[in-house]
């Protein structure tokens, strides 16, 4: 079984946060399908190409206008999110739909916070296998409903002091320009 739980640079999570990483392992599960799995794929592997995370492949164009589209909006959103214009969020609307493109989002978001957590702490901390444990099984959730819970998990951490965790917030907040 290959759960993103058990990358060894994980561990950390593993150990400190289980619930925080059993709701990104159910919206990472999610995104995986939210649109369909073969473009979620394709996607998944652009966000990772761009965050250096794997070797490019052979740079193929995009097959159609629906990829040019979405592969344009996750190339400026993983660099840097208020930068996504409207010209890219038209563009994914006409090719998807206004409520695909809320997914199409959702997805990037999910893959991008992925790997740079993978990324972080693989660099911070030594990688370390998981230990063969049971691991609950990921119950299947809309997209939208996995991201929620994975936020709330998130907040409910309790390593960091309340005012180290609120700069945090106020930072991402700041960067992604969201008014949280």
């Amino acid at each position: 079984m290959n759960r993103l739980s058990q990358k060894p640079e994980l561990g950390p999570a593993r150990e400190h946060a289980p619930g925080a990483l059993a709701a990104l392992e159910s919206a990472y599960d999610a995104a995986a399908v939210a649109i369909d799995a073969r473009f979620a794929e394709c996607l998944r592997l652009r966000v990772a190409e761009s965050l250096r995370m794997e070797a490019p492949a052979d740079p193929a164009p995009p097959a159609s206008e629906r990829e040019r589209a979405c592969f344009d909006f996750a190339d400026q959103f993983v660099v840097y999110v208020p930068g996504v214009t409207e010209g890219q969020r038209e563009a994914v609307g006409v090719e998807l739909g206004r409520d695909l493109g809320l997914e199409l989002a959702r997805m990037i978001y999910v893959f991008d916070m992925t790997d740079r957590l993978v990324l972080s702490l693989g660099r911070l901390f030594e990688p370390r296998a998981a230990e063969d444990e049971a691991l609950a099984p990921v119950d299947p959730k809309p997209l939208g409903v996995a991201v929620d819970d994975l936020h709330a998990s998130a907040m409910l951490l309790h390593a960091l002091d309340p005012v180290t965790t609120e700069l945090v917030r106020l930072h991402c907040a700041r960067y992604h320009d969201c008014k949280t």
